[in-house]
């Protein structure tokens, strides 16, 4: 408030001053610096109590009114002291008093208190986070392909988990004509999780495919069984025609992998043939939520007839 009461007076006080200097006597001449002094002693002694009775007032009509009163004491402090002082050409008072009309200032309420300055900004240029490269699990792909044994080819599987894998099944491609005569036949096998309490039983795996590549039809069939109790609880199958690969046997762009529909969507496998590929291993996923997937376990085929 006090910052708003003094610039108000020098506004008055560089207006009203060419108006009544003009009309007193210069008195005797005396020092810019004595001027200064005299003008701050009668705006101290003047202005201290009323200053404290202002503090002290509760209401914000309250101290406008003591606002407007210490306000005017000011003015007539400078007109009195500088005026005499000062010898300027009259104005003409018309025009004086239409520039000193100025509007009251309207009362802000505010419930919170003004924000203080922010701190300057670091001008260091910050260290990018690097993003993971989607593609980066395909790398290794030829050390399971060349593994020695399925043993060997298990554990660097372990280091080929896709991130994302619903990411990589919308970019997936239906399998060649040349790639489905690879999963032709009968195969059997087995899922073997990871975590015995989330999974108590390991799987039975076994899909059966008949795929006449002049026509490109056929027909297949997936299944899964319990371990503990030899129970069927999911069937795939498919009838002829082209959508025989197209639905539950995939190929992801830059990958040497099959991704297969096992579970309905609910679960997916990661795998790769080894040797003369009668014998495929890979990665088991597990849906945890909507377009999310986990790597849960690990699939071994093999082809039986």
């Amino acid at each position: 408030m006090k910052k708003w009461i003094l610039g108000l007076v020098v506004l008055f006080a560089v207006g009203f001053v060419s108006y009544k200097a003009g009309q007193r006597s210069l008195p005797a001449a005396q020092s810019a610096e004595q001027i200064e002094e005299k003008v701050k002693t009668d705006l101290i002694e003047l202005t201290r109590q009323d200053f404290e009775e202002y503090q002290n007032l509760k209401s914000l009509e309250d101290r406008y009114k003591k606002a407007d009163e210490i306000l005017g004491k000011i003015v007539t402090v400078f007109l009195a002291d500088l005026g005499l002082r000062l010898g300027y050409k009259p104005t003409n008072p018309a025009l004086l008093d239409a520039a000193c009309a100025i509007a009251a200032p309207t009362p802000v309420v505010s419930a919170t208190p003004a924000p203080t300055s922010a701190p300057p900004m670091s001008q260091e240029t910050p260290t990018p986070t690097p993003t993971p490269n989607p593609r980066a699990w395909t790398r290794g792909e030829y050390r399971v392909t060349n593994a020695q044994d399925e043993a060997e080819a298990l554990e660097e599987l372990r280091k080929l988990e896709i991130p994302d894998l619903f990411s990589t099944l919308k970019e997936s491609k239906n399998l060649s004509t040349r790639e489905a005569l690879d999963i032709d036949g009968h195969f059997q096998g087995e899922i073997s999780f990871f975590d015995r309490k989330a999974h108590k039983s390991d799987w039975y795996i076994e899909w059966q495919v008949q795929y006449r590549s002049a026509t490109k039809e056929g027909s297949s069939y997936i299944a899964l069984t319990r371990k503990s109790d030899g129970k069927t609880f999911s069937r795939t199958r498919s009838g002829t025609g082209k959508g025989l690969v197209t639905d539950n046997f995939m190929r992801p762009a830059g990958s040497r992998a099959m991704i297969v529909n096992v579970y309905g969507d609910d679960g997916y496998i990661q795998i790769y043939p080894l040797g003369n590929k009668n014998t495929w291993v890979g990665n088991y996923y597990e849906k945890a939520k909507l377009g999310e997937y986990k790597m849960v376990g690990q699939v071994r085929l093999n082809k039986v007839d």
